[in-house]
């Protein structure tokens, strides 16, 4: 992204933080002084990690790190200690970047660093040089980190812009995290086509809704339970040519309201291993097509297999898993499995499960397995089965069927000893048995249908 970096105009408004503003000419300056301090501090680094929350600096390490031509590896912040430990073993992260030392024996740097010197050479990167690794879970519960390539990065960009339009007055506040796919892919757009990117450092209601007057935004990228707060609190439109929403279908009740007050909400279909998404409904096409992702946007590919599973092909489809090839999930021609099932109705795609037993919680991915591996620690649980519970607020929510007796406080302490807490079951429910097949694999819909009859 750097050699597009040179080409916005110097003195334009590049970066905009609640407590300061960076032209492009600052800011390629603040990430060259970082660059070389990392050359001549870790010069042998190949994955820089990174663990810190949204801020100028987050935004300044990316562009230091794609200078250097080392390999981005951001994480989530909310994860707790054991799980970050598994993920920086797994990436063969070298180095962390942090904004606070944390308990692991890695050697950190702080994201603020700086030297006098700028570096003064840049990485020429190619199509297939892999510039990050982002993590996603996998049924297993173990964390796969994905491999994505400069040409993702750009390929991403490049549709987006071609599908929903990008310019170099656009005002793009990201609100979702920087190591969420949602907020880096903002970064990288705005590297590209040279709008202005405004970065807050968590989601508020008020906060959003005055930036949007005051610096009339343009474009922001939301999740469903953000688009309902900001509905409620009074969100017309100003200046904003798009509302980009992710993680999940948006309720037909926010798009009717959303089109009343002439709200351009775009819904979105796509995934760490893409890059960002493959599909997008426009804002024309909301009501039209209720419940739909959209269109496949050019040149990506979308087709149904036989098992109903959505299959995607395309330049922005990630090259595999780092170091684990077994779980990629290639087809013989081509087509990456994303184990979503959908179906596809005049070339919109409509998405009935996303990996049909993931939790989509506020926009962050639960999967049960990860959950159950942590109770099934606990004296006591002899069997365990989490699913997703429908909730008004977060669009789902984890709960827990239990067999056996234990104690619920000693489970509770190792869930927060070792999962973020937005995985957390919030309700908890003992059966006799669990409702396996044949092969001992757990039928999650009996007990989805025995939730829903329970809380009818």
């Amino acid at each position: 992204m750097n050699r597009y970096l040179k080409q916005h105009q110097h003195d334009a408004m590049a970066l905009v933080t609640a407590s300061s503003r960076w032209t492009w000419s600052e800011l390629m300056d603040e990430s060259a002084r970082l660059a070389h301090f990392l050359n001549r501090t870790v010069p042998d680094a190949r994955h820089i990690g990174l663990f810190a929350a949204n801020s100028a600096d987050y935004v300044i390490a990316v562009h230091a790190v794609q200078l250097l031509g080392k390999v981005l590896v951001p994480f989530n912040t909310r994860l707790t200690t054991s799980e970050l430990a598994g993920q920086i073993e797994t990436a063969d992260v070298d180095v962390l970047l942090v904004d606070a030392p944390i308990d692991h024996p890695i050697e950190q740097l702080v994201v603020t660093s700086r030297d006098e010197t700028a570096i003064l050479t840049s990485y020429d990167w190619q199509n297939e040089d892999v510039m990050s690794l982002m993590f996603t879970s996998g049924t297993t519960g173990r964390p796969k980190a994905v491999q994505q390539t400069f040409g993702n990065h750009i390929a991403s960009a490049e549709a987006a812009n071609s599908h929903l339009g990008y310019e170099a007055s656009d005002r793009m506040l990201v609100v979702t995290p920087l190591f969420h796919m949602s907020g880096l892919a903002q970064v990288y757009r705005s590297a590209r086509f040279g709008s202005t990117l405004y970065v807050e450092s968590k989601f508020d209601v008020a906060r959003t809704l005055e930036l949007i007057v005051t610096e009339r935004i343009t474009h922001i990228s939301l999740v469903a339970v953000m688009l309902h707060r900001l509905l409620d609190a009074g969100l017309s439109r100003h200046q904003l040519r798009l509302l980009l929403v992710g993680g999940g279908p948006v309720p037909k009740p926010l798009l009717e309201e959303a089109e009343r007050r002439q709200l351009p909400v775009a819904q979105t279909y796509g995934m760490t291993e893409t890059c960002s998404q493959v599909a997008t409904l426009l804002p024309s096409e909301a009501l039209a097509h209720l419940g739909s992702s959209g269109q496949a946007i050019a040149p990506t590919r979308i087709r149904i297999n036989p098992d109903g599973e959505i299959e995607v092909k395309g330049p922005t489809v990630t090259p595999g898993y780092y170091q684990q090839p077994e779980a990629d999930t290639w087809t013989d021609d081509g087509y990456w499995q994303t184990g979503d099932l959908g179906t596809m109705t005049d070339g919109y795609l409509y998405v009935h499960d996303r990996r049909s037993d993931l939790i989509i919680s506020g926009g962050e991915n639960i999967y049960p397995a990860e959950i159950e591996s942590v109770l099934l620690r606990c004296p006591g649980i002899e069997d365990v089965g989490v699913i997703g519970r429908p909730d008004p607020t977060w669009g789902a929510v984890p709960i827990a069927f239990t067999v056996g007796s234990f104690d619920l406080d000693q489970a509770k302490q190792l869930l927060h000893d070792r999962l973020a807490a937005y995985k957390h079951p919030k309700d908890w429910i003992a059966i006799d048995i669990l409702p396996r097949n044949a092969n001992g694999k757990l039928m999650r819909h009996r007990l989805k249908e025995a939730d829903h009859d329970s809380t009818r």
